[in-house]
């Protein structure tokens, strides 16, 4: 992604591409030691006499609430150097900015303790290698402690907190498949990483799909701990609407083969877990094209965790992307675009479809949501 120096290497030939993919996301959803600086969020609050940390309700999510002038229709790199990880109540209220840097840093996920969050960044992105070029970072919850783990993107934590898995280049050199956010390579599979294993000893990640024929991505692990789901579309697939692409659950120690939930001849994205683990909500290519001879656009889909019962939710021609559930199962939290290219906000739908909510508006976009639990102050009785 983007080289931690900020330079604008090469901004002539970053900007086309990055519109294209901007306007890609509108019908698209989408892996040392601390550098000095180098994006550091602010220390944690002290605590005071009389509290405690408890678990609550909480949205990780990207946004540029913090600059009205940003604006990806008028300049797309500004904007998304300018998109920072924020985090805010469970009802949408009580906003706090989680990074402060000049690079983008996108795809923030809680894990299951409420401690940490892990998330893509660019800002080890080197000179000549394209914006979205991303490695994980951790962090503590409050913004603290920002720390590089491996060249990779779109983590997911295990029930247990200890592991990540995310998607990455196998080889390591694997060319990106587009110009979007969390794009894949062409050789990505899935990887298992341990992350403290990772930060107190090297531990490398394991690759658990190892498939040379596919584009391998968007991993989510379910909260049961056995089972990962993702997609998967053959590399010889038209990438901005792979109509090979299915979901299939795995094994995060690789015992036996992927199970395909999916079997169409339409693209599928971005499969999120209930907490329950009995269903999966998705981006499913089910909508009518937003332009004549455009592609059809992301709908959300929900499904058994077999795969039967798959059950359209939202029907409109505007992009609904990067779904994620309530910690109670009963909603479904996503972003769509609701002003120019790229200018997205959150909504928010019961898990049946109803009660259609616009969560949060502009200044600014606010996109790419994580719904889970964070450790916040508490008052003891």
């Amino acid at each position: 992604m983007y080289d931690p120096k900020h330079a604008l290497v090469g901004l002539s030939t970053l900007l086309l591409p990055l519109a294209v993919a901007l306007l890609l996301l509108t019908e698209s959803p989408v892996g040392h030691t601390q550098k000095s600086g180098g994006g550091r969020g602010p220390a944690a609050a002290p605590s005071r006499a009389g509290d405690k940390a408890v678990l609550r309700p909480a949205i990780a999510f990207v946004s540029t609430r913090h600059d009205p002038t940003l604006d990806t229709a008028v300049d797309a790199q500004r904007a998304l150097l300018g998109a920072e990880i924020y985090l805010m109540d469970g009802d949408g209220t009580n906003p706090r900015r989680l990074t402060e840097n000049h690079d983008f840093d996108c795809f923030p996920a809680l894990s299951p303790d409420g401690s940490r969050i892990v998330f893509d960044s660019n800002r080890l992105r080197t000179a000549g290698e394209p914006f979205n070029t991303s490695d994980l970072f951790v962090m503590n919850v409050d913004g603290a402690a920002q720390t590089p783990l491996v060249r990779g993107n779109s983590a997911t934590w295990s029930p247990d907190g200890k592991r990540i898995a995310f998607h990455a280049s196998a080889s390591g050199t694997g060319r990106l498949v587009s110009a979007l956010p969390g794009a894949a390579a062409t050789d990505s599979d899935i990887f298992v990483l341990s992350v403290d294993d990772f930060l107190k000893k090297g531990a490398r990640p394991k690759n658990i799909t190892n498939n040379q024929a596919a584009v391998d991505d968007d991993p989510d692990w379910s909260p049961a701990g056995g089972r990962i789901v993702f997609t998967s579309h053959a590399t010889t697939d038209d990438h901005n609407n792979a109509v090979t692409t299915e979901v299939y659950v795995t094994d995060p120690d690789r015992k036996g083969k992927p199970v395909r939930l999916t079997d169409n001849a339409e693209e599928e994205r971005a499969p999120s877990w209930s907490m329950d683990g009995r269903r999966i909500v998705y981006c499913c290519r089910k909508g009518a094209p937003e332009r004549e001879g455009g592609v059809p656009t992301f709908e959300i889909c929900v499904m058994n965790a077999d795969g039967t019962g798959q059950v359209r939710l939202t029907n409109n021609t505007i992009g609904d992307l990067t779904p994620t559930w309530s910690p109670d199962g009963a909603r479904i939290l996503f972003h769509r675009r609701v002003g120019g290219r790229g200018q997205f906000q959150l909504f928010m739908i019961n898990a049946d479809g109803t009660g259609e909510k616009q969560l949060t508006s502009p200044p600014g976009l606010s996109g790419f949501p994580n719904w889970g639990e964070a450790l916040v102050p508490g008052k003891t009785r």
